[in-house]
């Protein structure tokens, strides 16, 4: 299992997708991709867990960050939050489990990096909010650990190595109105999408 620190917001996180067989090939030659640990014998019971864990403290997580804001975000949260975001990482739920994995992969990539950037904004805007700061830090580390875990899943079982980029969200050069804004829309997003994958493994 390949473990990932903790990567700076501003930074675009490396992935994916390099097949060294054909598509049709039936049995991974294991050679051309291999992790510095054994995969755990239940990595997709694991990923499942970690899924519904995330599922299960995605709207807390959202109403501690909402609140924490201020006017107008405590009463005009629909309003603030509820615009979808652009140029969101695809889930299909229906397709075979390597693609599922691969989208996961991304999708969690898209919100390792974001999570980061609203972490690093909350420790500024909100530095004494000791309970979001302790919900984010727990999502992020949740969140590796799905991503170290689908990692291993996609090399050890389909020879799958990544090599894309992915960019998460960047509120740096933001006003600190528009950094509430997008963080809370993230979040919005992210308890309608953890909802879907949690459903979808």
């Amino acid at each position: 299992m390949v473990t990932f620190g903790r990567l700076p917001a501003i930074l675009s996180l490396l992935l994916v997708l390099h097949w060294e067989l054909g598509a049709g090939s039936p049995t991974p030659d294991k050679a051309t991709c291999i992790m510095d640990r054994p995969c755990s014998s239940n990595l997709m019971t694991q990923v499942k867990n970690q899924l519904e864990q995330l599922n299960s403290s995605a709207n807390p997580l959202f109403v501690a960050y909402h609140m924490a804001q201020g006017e107008p975000f405590t009463k005009s949260v629909d309003k603030m939050c509820g615009e979808d975001l652009m140029s969101f990482p695809p889930f299909h739920a229906n397709s075979t489990e390597k693609d599922k994995l691969v989208e996961l992969y991304r999708v969690m990539a898209y919100f390792h990096l974001s999570l980061d950037d609203i972490m690093q904004c909350q420790k500024t805007l909100n530095p004494k909010d000791q309970n979001l700061h302790r919900q984010l830090n727990s999502t992020v580390d949740t969140v590796q650990g799905i991503l170290s875990n689908v990692l291993c899943r996609l090399c050890d079982n389909y020879n799958v190595r990544l090599t894309d980029t992915i960019n998460g969200l960047n509120t740096s050069e933001e006003y600190i109105f528009q950094k509430k804004r997008l963080g809370c829309q993230l979040l919005f997003k992210y308890k309608q999408v953890i909802a879907e994958l949690a459903q979808a493994f």
